[in-house]
């Protein structure tokens, strides 16, 4: 049997998709905890503007695929993005008196996401242009995933040391060199790049109004970051998101009237799909934001007279996608070789339930630290691990059935939709959902300040606990009725 060779340019992609990774989650791991311990903003202003800048990074995206598909190309918009973001990372490290570099580097890093994250992935799509390489597409695809992940697990880690070690802003600016490093280690592959689509120059070169397309497009991306900061320092992210998905859901609604019953049906699985996920992520998102903050506040994090930066748990995820997802690539393998199907919300179930199970640990979490105001990680570091192992049952479930169904031919469409109903709603919904939890608790906190705080980071986390456990039963009546619907 012959080995499946990978064309020479992925290392180069796989690199560069792993430092973004390890920039934007380290960078992340932070934000919260900056906001509130270094800036002294209040719960619920940080909580606004993280879901703020976390929910626009998912949207940008589509503009940015748009302008590589018209005017760039995916090469260059990944060089472009990557300079953005390691702008945006290094202006973060620089304090100032009215966070006006802070809004800056928000919006720098939210412009390269977008020239970045999609076309990276559409890169690496380019590479396989023959049929001996096609067969190595899926797998090129799996390696990427799994360079990401360890992107992600590690940068928590080192930012979070650096910052606790050194100061936030070495913590930033650690995110941002890995940005570089991955930049350059990129570059210097391009020549394995040479056969991918290169910058439309007689669409650049064009004229409106007298005005080259590359000058109206250079001052485009200037005006969006200035405009960026606005909507970030007045927290107007929530308008824009509305203005999206009206246009999606105008889309959508386009897509029932010119679809038979069949494609209709399919339809209707597919906005199950999106309304699970919306719920899934917006509980899932926590992590970054509330529970990060009462770990800060509530969990003794000390180990033998070390004190374990709360930006370290961020790493838990990707730990848990990169083993659980080893263990499931198995379980689907096994269960296929004995003719066993599992039906698309059977998965979406298993994953629900392992959301419910995550969160009635955490909810156990916060119950003991009421008590006394803190209590062991224990408990909790189970609970996120396992929701880390439920996306593994969500997204790419969810994905593969959209993809599967293909109702009129509108795939591509319908799977941006739900990412942006799973990214960008899911995270702004994720920082109002947080802002329950906000208290006044600082960090000389007395012991009940403590108590406090851990009573309501408990009324909240149960509050969700029993909506999951809710969608959980829906899930499996829903699951039940469609039982000899073979497609889902």
């Amino acid at each position: 049997m012959n080995t499946i060779k990978q064309p020479k340019g992925i290392f180069h992609i796989i690199a560069i998709q792993m430092w973004e990774f390890f920039s934007y989650y380290g960078m992340r791991s932070l934000l919260i905890l900056f906001l509130t311990e270094k800036l002294l903003m209040s719960d619920q202003h940080a909580y606004a503007l993280y879901g703020a800048y976390t929910s626009l990074v998912y949207v940008t995206p589509i503009i940015g695929g748009y302008l590589a598909d018209k005017y760039l190309g995916n090469y260059w918009s990944v060089i472009l993005g990557s300079l953005l973001m390691v702008g945006g990372h290094f202006v973060l490290s620089f304090p100032s008196s009215d966070h006006t570099t802070l809004y800056i580097a928000l919006s720098l890093i939210i412009c390269g996401y977008g020239f970045f994250k999609t076309n990276s992935s559409c890169l690496l799509g380019e590479l396989y242009q023959t049929k001996e390489q096609e067969r190595g597409r899926e797998a090129g695809f799996s390696i990427s995933y799994i360079g990401g992940n360890i992107g992600s697990m590690i940068s928590p880690i080192l930012c979070g040391f650096a910052a606790m070690k050194w100061g936030w802003h070495i913590g930033f600016s650690l995110a941002g060199i890995g940005m570089l490093i991955g930049l350059c280690i990129f570059m210097t592959g391009r020549k394995n790049f040479s056969h991918v689509s290169k910058p439309n120059l007689p669409a650049l070169q064009k004229k409106s109004a007298g005005i080259p397309h590359w000058s109206l497009l250079f001052a485009s991306l200037v005006l969006a970051a200035v405009g960026l900061v606005f909507v970030l320092k007045n927290l107007w992210a929530g308008y824009i998101l509305l203005v999206i998905c009206l246009m999606s859901l105008g889309h959508i609604i386009n897509l029932y009237r010119k679809s038979d019953e069949e494609d209709r049906q399919k339809l209707n699985s597919i906005m199950y799909f999106m309304l699970f996920g919306t719920v899934f992520w917006a509980f899932d998102q926590q992590g970054g934001s509330s529970i990060s903050l009462f770990i800060e506040r509530n969990i003794d994090t000390d180990i033998g007279g070390f004190t374990i930066p709360t930006a370290f748990f961020q790493s838990i995820n990707p730990i848990a996608v990169i083993v659980g997802g080893a263990a499931v690539a198995w379980l689907w393998k096994m269960l296929d070789s004995k003719s066993i199907s599992v039906r698309t919300l059977t998965k979406l179930n298993i994953g629900l339930l392992l959301l419910t199970a995550g969160f009635s640990l955490i909810t156990l979490s916060s119950k003991l630290a009421m008590a006394s105001g803190q209590t062991t990680f224990v408990w909790l570091l189970i609970g996120l691990l396992c929701i880390g192992v439920a996306e593994l049952f969500i997204d790419p479930v969810a994905l593969a059935a959209i993809t599967r169904l293909n109702p009129h031919g509108a795939t591509g469409t319908l799977a941006g939709i739900y990412m942006l109903a799973g990214g960008s709603v899911a995270n702004y919904l994720a920082a109002d959902i947080a802002q329950f939890t906000s208290t006044g608790t600082g960090e000389n906190a007395g012991t009940l300040d403590l108590i406090v705080s851990a009573t309501q980071y408990h009324h909240v986390f149960q509050s969700i606990l029993f909506v999951t456990i809710g969608v959980f039963v829906l899930g499996l009546l829903v699951d039940f009725k469609h039982r000899k619907q073979a497609t889902i």
